[in-house]
Formats: structure tokens, C-alpha cells, sequence
């Protein structure tokens, strides 16, 4: 099968899904490629992909589920029987039924899913008093996407063509596991620290950051990815929570051995 072009589509609030998905798709030497970035308010797209595009989606696992923003994000493009090449990104502990509920909304999306990875990145609420997959993904993990991506390659550039014949087996299962509800919170902020840059305001996927009065903070827009929180150069932002912060110390001390990416085709 040849193919005429690369995609990548992501949504990364800390960085990490872009990353992967980057790496994967550098490997498709010799092919023009664009991306899509969904991560920022009013980046939904209406998307129509050729049968002979091949579409990288990466997305950040949230308590075992897509991040629910992303999904939503995801619902305005078609595959029209483009081969895809799946990506979750989770903070160490596990993704559960992320990597399923992604292949599922390809696969409606009528993309054909061709591979699958689940790869790990820095948790969001890792910090340096409390690191969780600290660094992640490192050079490591970015070789092994890239090594992923040339096996894909390969074995697309061998098929004559590609039919949904048998749908892509991943772990995870359906009916899929509820999903965390959004914490009734918002990263705490620390007035006299905070310099009202906005600098935070145009890194949140929610829009849930305004400057009038001072800094604000909308708890129904904000998803707690904490990009805020890694953006502010003058750490006027944290987790702040009690519930959240017994999260944060409970991440660090059971998800501190390293897992290593799964890859399926």
C-alpha cells in the first residue's frame, strides 16, 4: 500500500502525547506530514482524511479513560478508511480502557486501526518534591516510538491494501470503566506570587483562566491537566486540594517503578 501523506492529531496539554506521536511519525521518511492540535479552545476541527493518509492520534490517559475533552475534540474528523496508529499517554499507573475507548472512536470515525501503543508520560501532577514518571517520556521511550513507527511503516508498505477486515485487538474492556469526574477544585493560586502574565491563559485546553480582578479560575472549564501549574515561571500556581494532594503522594509512592511502552499491531 502506498501512502501519499502523514497526520499526527493530538491533544497535549503538558507536552507528551505531542511528543510521542512526533516521534512515531518521523519515521515515515520520505512522506509529507502536518498535524492537528486539539489541545487549545476552538482547535476542534472538521477533518476529512483520504484512504491513503496514514493518521497518528495521540491522547492522555484520565483515570483509565480518554481524556473526555479529547474525545470531544476527536468528533469532528473522518477516517474514510485512513489507516490509523493509536497512542495513550498515561502517568505510570495504568490505562486501563483508554487504549479500547480510543480504537473505538477511530473505528466509528471510520479510520481503520491498524497499531496501537500505550507509552508513558510525566504524570501531571508530578513535581520535584513529588516526581511520578518524572521526565517521561525520555529519550528512551522516544526511540522506541520512533522504532514503532518504522515497523508500522513497514508493514503498511507490504499490504496490497488495507480492508477493517478483523478490528484491532487492545487491552481494556467494554462496557468501559467510569471515568473520573472532574474535581470540584481548581489549582490553587498564590496571589502574591502571581505576576498576572497570562502566560497560564494560553496554555489552558479548557479555557478556564481569566484576568479581570485578578487571576480567576473557572471550576466547570478546568480539567486539572495542571499545564497552568508546569507553565508558571513563577510557581505561583499548585495543586493545593487536600484530596488531590493525598493523590499526589499516594502516585509517588506506588507508581515509582518504571513501565515500559506496549506496542500492538
Amino acid at each position: 500500500m502506498k501512502l501519499s501523506k502523514v497526520w499526527t492529531i493530538f491533544f497535549s496539554p503538558t507536552g507528551t502525547s505531542k511528543k510521542i506521536v512526533t516521534a512515531i511519525a518521523s519515521s515515515f521518511s520520505g512522506l509529507d506530514s502536518s498535524s492537528i492540535d486539539l489541545t487549545y479552545p476552538g482547535t476542534a476541527v472538521q477533518k476529512s482524511f483520504k484512504a491513503d493518509e496514514l493518521v497518528v492520534i495521540g491522547v492522555p490517559v484520565y483515570a483509565g479513560r480518554v481524556a473526555p475533552l479529547a474525545a470531544s475534540r476527536l468528533r469532528g474528523i473522518e477516517g474514510n478508511g485512513a489507516p490509523a496508529v493509536l497512542v495513550v499517554l498515561y502517568g505510570n499507573r495504568e490505562y486501563e480502557d483508554a487504549l479500547v475507548e480510543l480504537r473505538d472512536i477511530a473505528a466509528a470515525a471510520s479510520f481503520i486501526p491498524f497499531a496501537a501503543s500505550a507509552f508513558i508520560g510525566e504524570h501531571s501532577f508530578s513535581d520535584h518534591h513529588m516526581p511520578i514518571a518524572q521526565g517521561r517520556p525520555d529519550q528512551t521511550d522516544l526511540a522506541s516510538a520512533a522504532s514503532f513507527g518504522s515497523r508500522v511503516f513497514q508493514q503498511i508498505s507490504h499490504l496490497q491494501d488495507l480492508h477493517p477486515r478483523h478490528l484491532l485487538q487492545v487491552p481494556g474492556n467494554t462496557p468501559y470503566k467510569t471515568g473520573m469526574a472532574s474535581p470540584p477544585v481548581t489549582p490553587k493560586v498564590d496571589t502574591a506570587t502571581c505576576t498576572l502574565c497570562g502566560l497560564c491563559i494560553t496554555t489552558c485546553p479548557g479555557g478556564a483562566i481569566t484576568i479581570e480582578d485578578g487571576l480567576s479560575m473557572d471550576v466547570e472549564r478546568c480539567i486539572f491537566c495542571c499545564s497552568c501549574i508546569r507553565t508558571c515561571q513563577e510557581e505561583a500556581v499548585s495543586i493545593g486540594a487536600p484530596p488531590l494532594l493525598e493523590k499526589q503522594q499516594w502516585l509517588n509512592k506506588n507508581c515509582a517503578q518504571r513501565k515500559e511502552p506496549e506496542l500492538y499491531f
